[in-house]
């Protein structure tokens, strides 16, 4: 391949500006003028020119995206949130408290720190799942990931985050990790519910909404919730995914759950059973 043809073909593939310029060893500037078309006479030059502009105006302005607090910009190394002030606070403090005494294991699907009163660093890409639809064998870690998370959350600190919505969760592709934010309701478990997310209120189960008291089995549902979504099941109810994914999966996305280390549990067995154990890399 010439010269041309490898630097247009590493702009294809690539996901992150700040990954592909490492990779190359090239500035903007000068990427651009070696694949823009005016120089470059590969047949892909026009098309490796607008990703890679796109690759830039993401990682320098961010991407805008909206979770329960409004409107908030991220790049994948960085998020900045643009609404509700006092949200956002509220978000920060209990976020800081929970990590605060946290194990380490557990502070691991927290990997980002705040820098200023809006905004915080991720020590990792990590990409929200807002829109996303992802493969059979993505969602398992997924949901396996959200699963050990609800169940440290609630064992560790005997809280509920009660927030879990494609917004306020974000992959980490290269570790198949996840990290979570939005801590906007956190809530002590057998509390009483102040806030939810309005957007995803028929994610939420019947009981909490009619209690209004914070459970484990509401995150738990949630988590199920989100599975069905990254499916490609944008209700996140799971029921039309039936007759198209594995069967025990979504018989036990329809099932319902009170305790979040025996749901881990029961999950990690029905995954065994239906499922080989492999790393299989998300190209995201």
């Amino acid at each position: 391949m010439t010269d041309d043809s490898v630097l247009i073909a590493q702009v294809l593939q690539a996901n992150d500006y700040q990954v592909l310029a490492a990779s190359t060893a090239m500035t903007y500037r000068d990427m651009l003028k070696a694949v823009h078309p005016d120089k470059c006479s590969h047949p892909s030059a026009q098309e490796a020119t607008n990703r890679l502009i796109e690759l830039f105006r993401h990682f320098g302005s961010g991407s805008p995206f909206a979770d329960d607090s409004g409107k908030f910009l991220t790049n994948n190394h960085w998020v900045l949130f643009q609404g509700d002030r006092q949200a956002v606070a509220q978000a920060k403090r209990n976020q800081q408290e929970i990590a605060a005494g946290a194990p380490e294991h557990f502070r691991r699907y927290m990997p980002y720190s705040w820098d200023s009163d809006n905004s915080f660093l991720l020590s990792q890409r990590a990409i929200p799942l807002v829109d996303l639809t992802l493969s059979q064998e993505h969602v398992n870690w997924v949901v396996s990931r959200l699963l050990e998370f609800c169940m440290l959350l609630h064992r560790h600190t005997a809280h509920a985050h009660l927030g879990l919505t494609p917004a306020q969760v974000m992959l980490v592709p290269e570790t198949h990790g996840i990290a979570v934010a939005g801590f906007y309701h956190l809530s002590p478990l057998n509390g009483r519910v102040q806030t939810i997310s309005g957007a995803y209120r028929h994610w939420y189960p019947i009981q909490l909404l009619r209690d209004k008291k914070a459970t484990e089995n509401a995150d738990v549902e949630m988590v199920k919730r989100m599975g069905a979504y990254l499916l490609g099941d944008r209700s996140g109810l799971g029921t039309s995914l039936r007759k198209t994914h594995q069967g025990e999966f979504v018989d036990f996305l329809l099932s319902s759950d009170d305790d979040s280390l025996a749901c881990y549990e029961k999950y990690r067995e029905m995954l065994d059973r239906n499922f080989p154990s492999q790393f299989i890399h998300l190209n995201i």
